[in-house]
This record gives structure tokens, sequence and C-alpha cells, in this order.
């Protein structure tokens, strides 16, 4: 009996230790509500930041989004910012106006889909306004677990006529 135990309580570890994800459908919800606390926290066209002012941009949204954020996800945030990549056409949460860096929460869940290997969440969000002549971005998001927390880990903006190929 012991040598049965061995090995079901070695593939249980090694189960829950690669990542995996055992209830799709909790992974699916909790992630989801995660996303929607993001997209919620913010109104439309909140000021987060005025032009001209000395505060790092990367500050700004640590400060006001770093909590849905993975560690790494914020690094690769950060490498945009320092490359000099204009925050609002990389970054799906925030857009630049002539006056301000503000809060672009207008997005909703497109699809959703669970990988339970890699113990990931990938949702395709999609703007709610877009005003002529802006073209349609979708956003592709991955959420995993971090700290016992679903986080967004990488996020893509993709044109539209790019989208079936994506996700």
């Amino acid at each position: 009996m012991r040598r049965i135990r061995l090995p079901i309580l070695l593939a249980a570890i090694a189960l829950f230790a690669t990542g995996c994800i055992v209830n799709t459908k909790a992974a699916e919800r909790e992630s989801l509500e995660a996303l929607e606390t993001l997209l919620a926290f913010h109104e439309d066209g909140k000021i987060l930041r005025e032009h001209g002012s000395s505060e790092p941009i990367q500050e700004v949204i640590e400060r006001e989004y770093g909590a849905w954020f993975t560690e790494d996800y914020q690094n690769q945030i950060n490498e945009l910012i320092e490359a000099g990549q204009s925050p609002s056409m990389n970054i799906f949460f925030i857009r630049t106006t002539e006056y301000a860096v503000v809060a672009n929460p207008q997005y909703g869940v497109l699809h959703t889909k669970v990988n339970r290997q890699k113990g990931t969440v990938q949702f395709r969000l999609h703007p709610q306004k877009v005003q002529p002549p802006e073209k349609i971005n979708y956003v592709d998001i991955e959420m995993t677990k971090e700290d016992g927390e679903w986080k967004i880990n990488d996020a893509e903006i993709v044109e539209a006529i790019y989208a079936d190929f994506f996700f």
C-alpha cells in the first residue's frame, strides 16, 4: 500500500508544481474577475499624468496598475517606455492626449482560452469605442497566477486584419 501512495503523492506534487490548471472554469472566472477589476479601476479619460509633470510615466503606471501585473510584464512596460515607444500605441490601458496621459478602460472580452499546461488564461479584448477613421485593434492578454493572484503576464495589440492568425 505504501508503494502506491508515494507515486501518487509525487505525481500530485509534480502536477501542482508545474503550474497546471486543474479547474479551467474557476481559472477562467477568477482571471476574468481580475481583468474586469483592472478595467473598472479608473473612469475612462481619468488623468493619470499631465504633460510637463516630472513624475516618470513608469512610476505612474506602476502606482496605478502595478497590482494587476506580473513582475515580468511591469519590466516589459518599463523597457517599452525607456526605448522611446509611445505608451498609448503599446500599452492598451492608457492613451496619450494633447494634454495628459489618461486611463483607457474601454474594452470588452471577445474570446477566452485556458491553457491548462502553461497555467495561463488568454483573453482577446475588443475596443468598445472606436472613432472613425481609427483602425480597430484588439488586445491579446495572457494572465497567470503570481503570488496567488491572477495578473497580466503579457499583452499585445493586434490589428483586426491579423486577428484571426494569432488567437
